[in-house]
């Protein structure tokens, strides 16, 4: 049994588009105009146990979009995952009790008084 399945995966984030000026402010709480960004197009996998992966790619790739969606914080546009035969954002408290995950590139110090 795999330990994550990932079918199809999208994940949009849509904003709304602001006019400039005062009455462009005014106009923009009247008519929503809604830029559309993807973050994530069809992403597909499988990891099993015992498995090392590595998810690599450039900038704007959308790997923490991923990764955030496997732990639970985000929840996709469209598309399927399962973790430990769990949905992620479904049953989030138990996910992070069985798997760990480290954001960020900062330092951090640990100090001991």
């Amino acid at each position: 049994m795999p330990l994550a399945v990932v079918r199809d995966l999208v994940k949009e984030y849509r904003t709304p588009r602001r006019q400039t000026g005062f009455l462009g402010g005014l106009r923009t709480l009247v008519t929503r105009e809604v830029v559309v960004t993807r973050a994530l197009d069809g992403i597909r996998f499988e990891m099993v146990e015992g498995e090392f992966v590595g998810y690599i790619g450039p900038n704007g790739a959308g790997k923490p979009t991923t990764i955030k969606i496997l732990t639970g914080v985000l929840v996709p546009t469209r598309g399927a995952v399962t973790v430990l035969g769990r949905v992620p954002w479904c049953e989030r408290e138990r996910n992070a009790l069985a798997i760990g995950v480290v954001f960020g590139q900062r330092t951090h110090r640990w100090t001991c008084r």
